[in-house]
């Protein structure tokens, strides 16, 4: 079994979890609630970059998939000043990120979710009227590139995967669900 086929089965559960706790019909039935939401992301992104940026196998293939700037692109096109942007809450704690592979196995959760993105941003665009350029930056991450960006992600991780670190690659997945669930899902 592949390390993507094992993240894919290992990680069901807690996919399905938080999925079904994110309640997004209620999250962007208006431009505050799905404000509200971006903030949360936000907040996930921000502390989770930081952490995994100095522990990645590969910087420059980290650095096209950080999110925090298209967040704040959709928070001030929501009317959040980049002053109070910066002072917004951030996921704290964290899920340990202890060497490359364990980043490897938390971006397979956020890298993951922008394949969801796609589907929300078609969602939100309809409800709200926003767009990249108004709102819905984020959830457009790569635009036409998802597939592409995906099977990148997924070249890097088999490449990455063997028996002594596909354990740990597993566990990080799982949790950084945890960790999103309970930031994204909980009451603030």
């Amino acid at each position: 079994m592949t390390i993507l086929a094992r993240l894919k089965t290992e990680t069901r559960a807690a996919h399905d979890r938080i999925e079904a706790a994110m309640d997004l019909d209620r999250r962007i039935a208006s431009r505050d609630a799905y404000r509200d939401l971006l903030i949360r992301f936000y907040g996930f992104h921000k502390a989770w970059e930081e952490n995994a940026a100095g522990k990645a196998p590969d910087r420059s293939f980290f650095e096209r998939r950080r999110k925090t700037q298209l967040l704040v692109q959709d928070l001030e096109a929501l009317g959040l000043k980049s002053g109070d942007i910066i002072r917004l809450p951030q996921c704290r704690p964290l899920m340990p990120l202890s060497r490359a592979e364990a980043v490897l196995g938390s971006m397979y959760v956020v890298e993951g979710s922008t394949l969801g993105g796609a589907i929300i941003a078609r969602d939100v665009e309809n409800r709200l009227g926003l767009d990249a350029e108004t709102g819905c930056a984020y959830f457009r991450s790569y635009g036409r590139d998802i597939a592409a960006m995906w099977r990148s992600f997924g070249a890097v991780l088999l490449e990455a995967s063997s028996p002594e670190v596909d354990d740990l690659i597993v566990e990080s997945a799982q949790k950084t669900f945890t960790v999103m669930h309970d930031w994204l899902c909980e009451t603030p």
